[in-house]
């Protein structure tokens, strides 16, 4: 049973670390053209966290007017990279959310955006601060980005 258990341990679990590996790497390979982008909206309240390789850019203003930017750490910034290569992004506007307070004004409509170059892809909507969980760790690691404007 050990032996069985060893084997299939040997062929199963490198392939998904070379897969996760090499989605990794071809996220490396764009990372300029990527911006990861969590946006949060209901009846007078409006978040957006927008992270890059370069910079991460908070706004609470609907009208994106009035931002803050910061720099981006290159460790936040691979982290970031790594959490989203975890991502079926095909999957992305088809996922279920697990509340559903949003229909009623129990909680903001929220939304995580990817966008590569010209192409961007979008979440379906979800809870603010209940996101599905295949994106759950991405947006609670854009949420950390917030901390930013109380060192200010």
């Amino acid at each position: 049973m050990k032996t069985l258990i060893i084997i299939l341990s040997i062929f199963l679990f490198p392939k998904e670390c070379n897969n996760q590996t090499s989605i990794f790497n071809k996220l490396q390979e764009r990372q300029d053209t990527i911006i990861i982008t969590y946006e949060a909206i209901s009846r007078g309240f409006f978040e957006e966290i927008s992270v890059s390789k370069k910079s991460v850019t908070i706004s609470n203003d609907i009208n994106k007017k009035a931002y803050e930017t910061y720099t981006i750490s290159k460790e936040d910034w691979n982290i970031s990279l790594g959490l989203l290569s975890k991502i079926n992004l095909e999957e992305l506007p088809q996922l279920k959310a697990p509340t559903s307070m949003r229909e009623y004004d129990g909680a903001a409509h929220a939304v995580l955006i990817i966008k590569d170059g010209d192409k961007q892809i979008r979440s379906s909507t979800f809870d603010h601060g209940y996101p599905p969980t295949e994106i759950k760790e991405l947006v609670e690691k854009l949420q950390t980005f917030k901390k930013l404007t109380s060192k200010q």
